[in-house]
């Protein structure tokens, strides 16, 4: 796919594992700083039976007032003509499901693949169901391509309806895409957005069908604490111009409009769901295109980065649960792009007595402790005593005294150029009127967030570890209290939750896992390696491949050498840090094909293996990669 274009004038705070997903877009009348948690779709007037001719660039409107859908010839794709270059919008009110629809619905008529699809079946069982038709003639298909280009309060921007804006903000406050690989694809086709509720889990998605759908459909993870516009700059993009379906949900994190960090700060533990929302969003999108096509998917792939990746494992290890019990798999394979590693008793009970411990939790291997250790030893950035120096990162290797206790957190050296900007990466927005933010990185921030999801405790109650500045211009509050705290802080109610997010690296379809070993957010050894253990040791390791990317980062954006202060020497991407890390995302397409050749073609992917490298000359076309 060729690179044109590169990323607007913007500076996002990136977030790809549980953390803020706060952005600052500098535009023409000043500096707007928003936390990117809007839900991104408007309430639609219900005129019943009335179409809207637009006059001022809006997108032509029908909305009807049922629970049911239209059918029929009343609504048309490929033959809708607009003059805006904007989408055509279909409205329809629907009742909140409380499973998948499985039957066919009164008055729907059942397709083929001889007959026009009946898109309006894909609204079936969502509440608040908005249907929108993208030509891909210059409105930038059901990927939005043309949105990356946008800055707010722009001409161009303020043109849009009020729901397509929402957009723009929320695919900008998750660019996760290096600036090699801004999507430039239109590719016509529906995109079908609403909440689905089943089994009281609730979730906002987004459903793009190309015009030229290939029979298959792909579930993404959502990454870090984000919203279901988050994977539209990296795989969503990349797989509906291959002519696949794609469905994504939000995870339950920013449901109408609220803070993902704040729903990890709600006590109900919304993180043990996530791999259940992932089979929810499958079953869910496979009966809707069968419905609208005739035809069930011929199959269903899982794939994610981060958190979204820690879905697809646990998705699949919960389908072959599903499969034991007599259900049909939902999905045929799956892809793990960085997935993080929450292991189970087997793996944290070290001494056999069948009872995991505190301290025995407190050792393990998962995001809160390798987090928390980096946090401690690379120190709060204003602390005298911190390695985040400009001096310590010009090393060789950087921040030399922080190597033993960064690698025994199970960081790799290869990604220590990152360490000191995810140590601070948000202290640039005391600039912005928060100055609670100074000194705040991914390791701090991170680390509170999810100890509090463990700990279920609301932000009053996790104030005692909170990765705030305190009053005063206090250092955060978390670092005294890890540094007294017994068994890390926690207790056998905690086991208890960390179990119910626990993965077992037992699944029956394909799985293949892409890591980069420059990962500084996400360790490798911790997440990749020792989910590969676990595989090993209680799975089936034939149907599992680890590939090692050589010099790979976390995100891709980060990657670039751009946005963050790598040497914190308070000048933003000077240091040349693109030429030390790999952009990942071309790795993770070619093994989605080899995961596609592995399921329907009977040819297994290439044994897992570390794959070499050059970081001063990034590869952007999958296919031309060989593993």
């Amino acid at each position: 796919m060729p690179i044109r274009s590169a990323l607007p004038t913007s500076l996002a705070l990136l977030v790809a594992c549980g953390d803020a997903a706060v952005t600052t877009t500098e535009t023409g009348t000043g500096t707007d700083t928003s936390s990117g948690t809007t839900d991104g779709t408007d309430a639609t007037t219900a005129i019943t039976g009335t179409t809207v001719t637009p006059t001022t660039g809006e997108p032509t409107t029908t909305t009807g007032d049922t629970a049911t859908t239209t059918t029929g010839d009343s609504t048309t794709t490929e033959d809708t003509a607009t003059t805006t270059g904007e989408p055509v919008d279909t409205t329809t009110t629907t009742s909140t499901s409380t499973g998948p629809d499985t039957t066919t619905d009164p008055g729907e008529t059942t397709t083929t693949g001889d007959l026009p699809p009946d898109l309006d079946a894909l609204l079936v069982g969502l509440d608040g169901g908005v249907r929108l038709d993208w030509l891909g003639e210059g409105d930038g298909g059901i990927e939005h391509s043309t949105y990356w280009a946008l800055v707010k309060g722009s001409a161009e921007y303020n043109a849009l309806p009020p729901a397509e804006q929402k957009k723009v903000d929320l695919m900008k406050a998750s660019v996760l895409h290096s600036a090699q690989r801004v999507p430039t694809s239109q590719t016509p086709g529906v995109e079908i957005t609403g909440a689905l509720t089943i089994d009281a889990r609730t979730q906002e998605i987004v459903l793009a069908v190309p015009t030229d759908y290939n029979g298959r459909l792909v579930v993404l993870g959502t990454p870090g604490t984000r919203d279901q516009w988050s994977s539209h700059g990296v795989l969503l993009s990349w797989l509906v111009a291959r002519g696949y379906a794609v469905v994504v949900g939000n995870k339950g994190m920013t449901n109408g409009g609220v803070d993902g960090n704040a729903t990890m700060l709600n006590k109900q533990h919304p993180s043990q769901h996530w791999g259940a929302m992932l089979i929810d969003l499958g079953q869910w999108a496979g009966d809707r295109l069968t419905a609208a096509h005739g035809e069930a998917p011929t199959a269903i792939y899982a794939a994610g980065l981060s958190n979204g990746a820690y879905q697809v494992r646990r998705a699949l290890e919960l389908d072959r649960l599903r499969v034991l019990e007599g259900e049909a798999a939902v999905f045929a394979g799956g892809l793990d792009w960085a997935g993080v590693y929450w292991p189970d008793a087997r793996v944290l009970d070290t001494d056999a007595d069948d009872t995991v411990t505190p301290a025995e939790l407190a050792a393990g291997d998962h995001l809160i402790r390798t987090n928390e250790a980096a946090a401690m030893t690379m120190r709060y950035a204003y602390d005298p005593q911190t390695e985040t120096t400009p001096a310590n990162y010009a090393q060789i290797p950087p921040y030399p005294n922080a190597q033993a206790a960064m690698q025994a957190g199970g960081f790799d050296p290869a990604s220590a150029p990152i360490w000191g900007a995810y140590n601070t990466a948000f202290d640039y927005l005391k600039g912005f009127g928060l100055p609670q933010f100074k000194g705040v990185g991914y390791y701090n921030f991170t680390g509170y967030v999810f100890r509090a999801e463990l700990m279920g405790h609301d932000a009053t109650e996790a104030a005692a570890y909170s990765c705030y500045t305190g009053p005063n211009d206090a250092p955060p509050a978390m670092y005294a209290w890890l540094a007294q705290a017994q068994d890390a802080g926690f207790t056998a109610e905690h086991v208890t939750w960390a179990l119910a997010n626990a993965t077992t690296g037992e699944f029956s379809v394909p799985l293949i896992s892409v890591h980069g070993d420059a990962d500084g957010l996400n360790a490798f050894a911790v997440h990749a390696q020792s989910y590969r253990a676990a595989v090993a040791a209680f799975g089936t390791p034939s149907q599992h491949r680890l590939y090692v990317v050589s010099h790979g980062g976390h995100v891709d954006a980060h990657s670039d050498g751009l946005g963050l202060d790598f040497d914190f020497d308070g000048t933003i991407g000077e240091e040349g840090a693109a030429d030390r890390f790999v952009l990942m995302q071309p790795y993770a397409e070619r093994a989605f094909l080899y995961l596609v050749d592995w399921v329907e073609n009977q040819v297994p992917a290439p044994a897992g293996k570390t794959l070499a490298t050059d970081p001063a000359s990034d590869v952007l076309d999958a296919e031309s990669l060989a593993f």
